[in-house]
């Protein structure tokens, strides 16, 4: 297959020296390579990305027959609408110090514990010339794949997945109270006052959903509070990105959803669950996760997931159990870790969650319907550093379709006040004083 102009520098001496470097092998022979686009198979999760898979065959002294190894390469783009969008940021930077330092110190210390937790892709090699270059092991050689985010995770897969996300945070927690300098690149997320400019979609997306309100079945006394919040939106996700829960602060990951999170089985026992941190630049969408990691409460993260991830009815019979689930996971690692400062009990985790309902909202209306549909790769432009003011979506078509779920999600928001936000935040104080008693 023809090579791109990302891909040029693959060949023979790069090949034998990342088996050698990985693997240690010596007398390396490499019999053919093939450089391909990841598939569009919906189970491969590095479908319609920047990535590629290097299919390598090879002799070594250590292995004389034949044998056969795939990698992953992430390359920055060269040519094409987001060259100068990459220029301006530091999105492989970040990438990069996630793979090299912060993964492995996080991983390190999870291991005190007594045994090794994955968290991501291993990192393979790294490189800033002549390309900003990752390479990963590649995780469908062990058997990981994605779920299909139109019908959502199952129970049992939400439950695997927001226990991996407590490892995660809770190990970024003890870290930070050793050692804040390893996360200083991660002090603002999506939603930040410098960003305001580039996040005109939260508010477009939820003011057309109070102009269609009658179509998506959303009663007229639901509609009214509706075309009140996206004066408030960006405000209100502002105020939960920079929150303080309690002294707790955790690395969030920023785009926790089903399509970044691998799953293995072993016959039909799910076994594990892996981050998985994917760059998106095709012409309809432009994503990268690992740049919109963020220090701040773990419900950036927790919200996010509840509201993307799970299957609707999984999300309406188990949210509150899966909250459970991940508070208990973390508590019980923080406490293994030595964590020395107080950890918030489950009340107050639930009382932040309320505090912070609008960022639940906001989700609800902005980034659920579209991470659960099959055109999940035209979602608009949520990420700030490469927000592109000429892409659009249909916003209408996704509302449209995903009406009965939307509705019933407000009507579960409406009976705790979490609509009032746009006019007043009555209900949502009494409640909040009611918990606090």
């Amino acid at each position: 297959m023809p090579k791109t102009a990302e891909t040029k520098f693959v060949n023979s001496l790069f090949l034998t020296n990342l088996i050698q470097t990985q693997y240690g092998e010596s007398e390396v022979k490499i019999k053919a390579y093939d450089v391909e686009p990841a598939s569009v198979d919906i189970n491969d999760p590095y479908a319609r990305s920047s990535m590629n898979r290097i299919l390598i065959k090879y002799t070594s002294k250590e292995n004389p027959t034949e044998a056969v190894i795939t990698f992953v390469a992430k390359i920055q783009p060269t040519e094409g609408l987001l060259v100068e969008q990459f220029k301006k940021t530091d999105v492989f930077e970040k990438e990069i110090l996630m793979y090299k330092s912060v993964l492995p110190s996080l991983v390190t210390a999870i291991s005190k514990l007594g045994s090794v937790i994955e968290l991501a892709p291993q990192l393979i090699y790294s490189s800033e010339t002549p390309s900003d270059l990752v390479v990963l092991e590649d995780l469908t050689a062990r058997g990981y794949s994605v779920e299909n985010q139109t019908l959502g995770l199952s129970y049992e897969q939400s439950k695997m997945a927001i226990e991996k996300l407590a490892f995660f945070h809770a190990a970024s927690a003890a870290l930070l109270s050793e050692n804040g300098q390893l996360f200083a690149k991660f002090s603002k997320g999506t939603f930040h006052n410098e960003h305001k400019d580039k996040l005109n979609y939260f508010p477009d997306a939820i003011r057309t959903a109070g102009e269609i309100a009658a179509e998506l079945g959303i009663s007229q006394p639901m509609a009214d509070k509706l075309q009140k919040l996206p004066a408030k939106t960006l405000q209100k996700a502002i105020e939960a990105y920079e929150s303080d829960f309690k002294g707790l602060k955790v690395l969030n990951h920023g785009d926790f959803w089903t399509n970044n999170i691998l799953f293995k089985y072993q016959g039909n026992e799910l076994v594990d669950a892996i981050f998985f941190i994917l760059i998106l630049i095709s012409n309809k969408k432009k994503q990268v996760d690992f740049q919109n990691c963020v220090l701040g409460s773990p419900i950036i993260d927790l919200v996010y997931f509840l509201a993307s991830s799970p299957a609707y009815d999984v999300q309406e019979k188990h949210r509150d159990e899966l909250v459970y689930i991940y508070h208990e996971t973390l508590v019980l690692l923080l406490q293994k870790m030595g964590y020395m400062k107080a950890v918030p009990s489950l009340l107050e985790l639930q009382v932040e969650l309320l505090k912070h309902g609008a960022l639940q909202v906001i989700y609800a209306l902005t980034v659920s319907p579209f991470l659960r549909t099959k055109d999940a790769h035209n979602t608009p432009p949520m990420q700030p550093t490469l927000y592109n003011a000429n892409q659009s979506a249909n916003v209408k078509q996704v509302l449209r379709a995903h009406a009965p779920s939307i509705v019933a999600q407000l009507k579960a928001y409406e009976m705790v006040g979490l609509l009032d936000w746009g006019a007043n935040e009555s209900k949502i104080k009494g409640l909040m004083s009611r918990f606090q008693r």
